[in-house]
């Protein structure tokens, strides 16, 4: 259990943020899996059926991030499932970098998804770590 105050509250904070940032993707994922290619920002029906059939089944695992993390944030700072779920919206985030060097840029809103898919995730792990930290050093017993 953390003890110190600051630890509590920096725990708590990565709970609720991780907890409303895991909307995100599961909102993109079910506009996606509904609509298919017209959900994507600036998209088209304009694709072959293999395209929108793999764009709908992959969006399946992005939808499937917000249950992930929801389903661990009681033990947040030691949730290896979190720190996966993480690190793979970052390498998604390096999958549409390329898509971006190879067919050109994206829509405004997909530049924006990717800034975050590339920026949050090493903050929320070395956020996620500094609590487990805290959590470790509390249980000893020490200052944290």
């Amino acid at each position: 259990m953390v003890h110190s105050a600051p630890a509590m509250r920096s725990r708590r904070r990565l709970q609720w943020t991780l907890g409303v940032l895991a909307a995100v993707p599961m909102a993109s994922a079910g506009r996606e899996i509904v609509l298919g290619p017209r959900g994507v920002p600036g998209g088209s029906p304009q694709v072959t059926p293999t395209v929108d059939s793999a764009l709908r089944y992959a969006n399946v695992f992005k939808f499937a991030v917000g249950p992930v993390v929801w389903s661990q944030l009681g033990r947040v700072e030691r949730s290896p499932a979190v720190t996966y779920a993480l690190s793979s919206l970052f390498v998604g985030g390096l999958a549409r970098l390329l898509s971006w060097r190879q067919r050109g840029r994206p829509h405004a809103v997909t530049v924006g998804a990717v800034a975050l898919e590339l920026a949050a995730p090493p903050l929320l792990v070395g956020w996620q770590r500094r609590a487990r930290a805290h959590t470790i050093t509390s249980r000893r017993g020490e200052p944290s």
